[in-house]
Formats: C-alpha cells, structure tokens, sequence
C-alpha cells in the first residue's frame, strides 16, 4: 500500500503542475484519479498525472484513451505509480524514475562552506534565473508564480556569482523540490543547499520530490528515502 509520504509527493507534484498551467491562465482539471490538461500543458510537464495507484489503473487507460482522441498531438502523462500500460495506446515510456521524501528532522546544515541563497521576487530576476536552469524561449514560469507564498524559487550564489537554484513548494503537508540546476557546482551541492532553505522557510515539513539516475543517488546520499517508482510515458 502505498505510504502517506509517497500519496502527499504524487498529489504535491500535480498541484505544482496546475499551478504552473494556472500562472499562464490555463489551469488543468482534477478527478478523483487524474489530474489532466486537455489544451496541452508547457514545456517539459505532462498533460495527465495519475493520483492514485493499481488498483483504478483501468479507469485511468480509459481516460486517457478518451483523451488522445479528444486531442491530437503530442500527450506526455505522468504514471504516479507505474501501474499502466500505455503501450496499446501508441505510448513509449521516456524515463522511469523514483519518488524520494526526506523528514524535517533528517535534513542537516550542509559539510560545505555554505553559499548564499536568494529567494528571487521580480520578473528580472526570474527570468535570468530560468536562463541560467536552461529553458529555451518563451518562458516558462509566469510571475504570478512569485506572488504565491507556498511557492519560492530559490538561487545560489558564489562570489556573487549564480551557481545554482531550484524550486520549492508547499501543497499536501510537504514541501515538494524540483528543477534543481547546477552551474560549476556538483548537483548534490546544490541540493544540500536547497535542502537546507526548505527547512528554513517551510520549518517542520517533509521535502519530496523524484529523481532518477546519478541525481536519485545523490539524493539517497543525502537523507531523502525511495518511496516508490513512476513512470512518463509520451505519445506523438
């Protein structure tokens, strides 16, 4: 059965895609077992996340069934629980991944000299920030996204130099972490760091989110537990 930890980081991360959707005027739809985006969602986040596991797997492929032919295009969805089979639809899986959640109690101070973090509160700003993560034109994170205390994009500097950053949000009891980015600095760094404001500005949450490959290590080296595997399946 799957663990509290692990339905508050799946329902977590589909609130901070709708508010992504949300900031540029297009919010998503909830169901019981879906959250779903029938217009298309930006770059890099799916169109349906599934919030529940096994045991509604049939009713969420229908869904979906339904959807792909409600819209042609690309679709991108968010397997939670990597309990579909998407295959018959025309899917193909583009990665698999873990969902990961730490305690409040287990995040420490990082070992390394600490680096100075600001949380970023103008459009400015924001946009070098999302220069510096990599996204391409146009942006991707809207500034309404900066007005909502439950979200805080953060960034790391060296010397006054940009080093790093990532994102935080609070939805479901925990504190969700995401598009955490390095720059001549090791992602665990970054991470570390970023843990670290997670406990200062959201106290006494749990942080989760999902990571794969070196990152997912990384991760695990630090503290955060495996709670479960997803899967993103895109369809062209």
């Amino acid at each position: 059965m799957p663990s509290e930890m692990l339905r508050a980081a799946v329902r977590n991360n589909a609130l901070w895609c709708n508010a992504v959707c949300q900031a540029q005027g297009v919010p998503g739809e909830f169901s019981a077992t879906l959250w779903l985006h029938r217009q298309g969602t930006p770059p890099f986040y799916p169109d349906v996340i599934t919030l529940t596991g096994a045991d509604s797997a049939r009713e969420q492929e229908e869904a979906i069934a339904v959807l792909i032919r409600w819209r042609k295009g690309g679709w991108g969805v968010k397997d939670s629980y990597a309990a579909l089979n998407l295959t018959p639809f025309g899917f193909e899986i583009l990665f698999e991944a873990d969902w990961i959640g730490i305690e409040a109690v287990g995040i420490h101070a990082p070992k390394e000299q600490p680096l100075t973090w600001k949380r970023i509160t103008t459009a400015v700003d924001l946009e070098l920030w999302e220069r510096a993560w990599g996204a391409g034109d146009p942006p991707l994170f809207a500034e309404p996204l900066l007005r909502d205390a439950d979200i805080a994009f953060l960034a790391a500097f060296e010397s006054e130099a940009l080093c790093g950053g990532g994102i935080l949000n609070r939805q479901s009891n925990v504190v969700g972490h995401s598009n955490v980015f390095a720059i001549k600095k090791t992602e665990r760094v970054i991470r570390a760091g970023l843990l670290q404001k997670a406990a200062e500005i959201f106290p006494g949450m749990p942080v989760v989110g999902y990571e794969h490959g070196d990152d997912l290590s990384d991760a695990l080296e630090l503290g955060f537990t495996s709670l479960g595997p997803l899967r993103v399946w895109v369809r062209s």
